[in-house]
């Protein structure tokens, strides 16, 4: 006897074999959007570090101070370098403020001379900033969420972080990677454990 359909059983395999396989594809189609913000964020990132590295050239390699009386704040000594204002929001956050910034710039390096840095590629530039910060413009510790490993607001890019390293590299880390003091007996914070 010839048979043309399928029994119950070998239907039930096909479809639990379809849903394992849709149950695991799933998750990772929808990282897709949250990746390409996360590059974006980057992206500006890199961007920055590239206008400070230019700043560094004009100003006898120092690196730019927290806040200055013409231009505000770091970003705005930035201006002259980065044409583009929203090189200073990530893309992850919509609706954000334009007059301050997503990121944060590691205060300790303020006018330190880069050639004096002997770990220039662990230490912080920039990175992702505190959410509930009004200004987000500095940060001269690390915030207490970092230190009690709760989740916080620079968690932003799919349970981690992107940060510009102060020799011109960017990469994306969970923020436990990142601790306060220094490399190698210099005066910076924010340092890569």
């Amino acid at each position: 006897m010839k048979r043309n359909g399928f029994t119950l059983i070998e239907l039930l395999v096909v479809l639990s074999i379809v849903g394992g396989i849709a149950a695991i594809l799933i998750p990772v189609f929808n990282r897709g959007p949250a990746n390409a913000r996360r590059a974006s964020c980057q992206s500006n990132l890199k961007s920055i570090a590239l206008g400070v590295a230019q700043y560094l050239q004009d100003s006898n390699d120092k690196f730019p101070p927290v806040s200055v009386a013409r231009s505000g704040y770091w970003a705005g000594s930035l201006q002259p370098y980065i044409k583009y204002s929203q090189i200073f929001q990530c893309p992850e956050i919509p609706g954000r403020k334009t007059k301050t910034t997503d990121y944060f710039y590691n205060a300790r390096l303020a006018a330190v001379e880069k050639q004096t840095m002997s770990a220039a590629s662990q230490t912080v530039l920039l990175g992702d900033g505190s959410d509930d910060s009004p200004y987000n413009y500095a940060l001269s510790e690390l915030p207490a969420k970092w230190l009690q490993n709760e989740k916080s607001p620079a968690r932003r890019h799919l349970d981690g972080a992107n940060y510009a390293f102060a020799d011109g590299h960017v990469k994306y880390l969970n923020p436990q990677k990142i601790k306060a003091g220094a490399p190698a007996n210099d005066i910076f914070t924010f340092a890569v454990r």
